[in-house]
């Protein structure tokens, strides 16, 4: 019973990784028009999460939030890589919008087509100019985003 316990545990809590997906041809130009997504080879999509998602207010100091995502990617080598950062509550993130790397989620799209399901704060969504991409909901580390670009690559 216990071993049952625990293995349910683990798969509910498990984060979700995608593989072996491709955007259509339309997904793909959407995001290229409407994210300024240009001559670069891969897009790294950072998505919040509707606030009703997340077990806390992920809407709070977006500010102070930007700062320590600019931090955390500096100590990263991206290169030929378009870095954005994309709200499903726009109307909450106003203050940092601003159309050149922070967006708001468009149509919902990223959130209908990939994380419409998820309860969870953060998501994550790599993509090449193929259409290939890698997707993972909730928390990312620097070597998820590393494993991701080389898979794309």
């Amino acid at each position: 019973m216990l071993l049952l316990l625990v293995i349910c545990f683990l798969s509910f809590n498990k984060p979700e990784s995608q593989t072996d997906e491709k955007l259509s041809e339309t997904q793909l130009q959407f995001i290229i028009e409407n994210y300024h997504w240009n001559s670069e080879d891969l897009i790294i999509v950072n998505f919040k999460q509707p606030r009703s998602s997340c077990h806390y207010d992920n809407y709070k100091n977006l500010k102070q939030s930007s700062e320590w995502w600019t931090e955390y990617y500096s100590k990263m080598e991206l290169v030929n890589v378009r870095n954005i950062f994309v709200y499903s509550e726009s109307k909450k993130a106003t203050e940092i919008i601003d159309s050149q790397n922070h967006f708001s989620d468009i149509s919902n799209f990223f959130l209908d087509n990939f994380f419409n399901k998820e309860q969870s704060c953060y998501g994550i969504l790599v993509i090449n100019k193929k259409g290939e991409f890698q997707k993972k909901n909730g928390e990312y580390t620097q070597e998820d985003i590393v494993k991701y670009i080389n898979i794309l690559n």
